[in-house]
């Protein structure tokens, strides 16, 4: 891209995220209130606020290479299914303490649908969801969300909406009950990029028009690629609540390039997924990654501070969370990005 090319797709990168926000902001004071508060606690509301604004930043990405902003409709969609994200923590939680050993096989999904069948009842691919959701959510809220995004979604498209819903949840059991067999590199990087591979592909899911392979393809490489940035940012999270994820592991290590090269990695599988879907314009696909790109910025910024911790302490200070966490709330630290940014390469290459 030429400078100019550069600072168009900057300043509609800046349009797509500034406007989807706004609109998210704008849904969270005046339409929670009806839409979430009557259903969720307030800790599932807290959570569920948090996964809307990131699915929206996600929205963003996939508005800008398709050209087009999103609709109220799909802002909506994107409401439910962070409402059901919100669920669906403790519905995991539930199914975590029972399944210790591995996830959902095949197998044992043949089985229950035939005890389903037995009783009358329809199968579903979700079965196993369904099981563990009734403990979890007696008051069945989950089931509720997910029968109002799948009334709006066309029927191809929520079987496969279903069963990327139920790959999730198999390796969210996975990596909770688990945790034991995570406790190895190979194994961690396995489950983190299928998580937040699938993930994304949800969200993707419920715009219009519906995903070809290559945009799936896509979307799955930018949810791989914001895992491990997520990842990254919660480094001293993770290890405080006993959670091994690819970065804990290298970090502990104290592997910090390694945790560097498996983004920078994750990076080129994105902008060449970019390059294979199809994309409104050559400057659609540019913002799209332009967006993607300033994540990358701001998680490299939180590892040059990593590095900075090992180079002054020797090993990082996992004892105390001021020193290992990044308030992006405090000038101090956005001042600290700004000037990261300007000293390094600010757009993706």
């Amino acid at each position: 891209m030429s400078l100019l090319q550069r600072w168009v797709a900057f300043l509609t990168a800046l349009w797509y995220l500034s406007y989807h926000q706004l609109c998210g902001e704008g849904w969270i004071r005046f339409q929670s209130a009806r839409q979430w508060r009557p259903m969720l606690s307030p800790q599932q509301e807290r959570r569920c606020r948090h996964y809307f604004r990131g699915a929206l930043f996600l929205g963003a990405i996939f508005a800008a290479q398709r050209g087009s902003l999103m609709c109220a409709a799909e802002r909506r969609q994107f409401a439910r299914l962070a409402a059901l994200a919100a669920l669906f923590d403790d519905t995991v939680e539930q199914a975590g303490r029972i399944i210790c050993t591995q996830p959902l096989e095949e197998a044992e999904m043949s089985t229950w649908h035939k005890r389903r069948s037995a009783q009358g009842l329809h199968s579903t691919p979700l079965f196993p969801l369904h099981t563990f959701a009734h403990q979890a959510d007696p008051g069945g809220t989950l089931l509720f969300f997910l029968k109002k995004i799948r009334a709006k979604l066309l029927d191809a498209t929520a079987i496969l909406f279903e069963k990327t819903l139920l790959k999730v949840f198999q390796l969210e059991i996975h990596g909770l009950a688990c945790s034991n067999v995570l406790q190895n590199s190979n194994k961690a990087v396995e489950v983190a990029i299928e998580k937040g591979a699938y993930s994304a592909l949800l969200f993707r899911l419920l715009l219009d028009p519906p995903p070809s392979a290559a945009e799936r393809r896509l979307a799955m490489a930018l949810g791989a690629f914001v895992q491990a940035c997520d990842d990254i940012f919660d480094l001293w999270h993770d290890a405080h609540h006993h959670l091994y994820t690819p970065a804990r592991w290298w970090a502990e290590a104290g592997r910090l390039e390694q945790v560097s090269r498996h983004l920078d990695g994750l990076w080129k599988s994105l902008a060449q997924a970019s390059l294979n879907a199809p994309a409104a314009s050559q400057r659609a696909r540019h913002a799209a990654l332009v967006l993607a790109g300033l994540l990358g910025l701001l998680t490299r910024f939180c590892l040059h501070h990593y590095h900075r911790l090992l180079k002054k302490h020797g090993t990082l200070p996992w004892h105390d969370r001021r020193a290992m966490v990044l308030d992006m709330a405090r000038w101090s630290t956005r001042l600290r990005a700004f000037f990261f940014a300007c000293r390094n390469n600010f757009f993706p290459t």
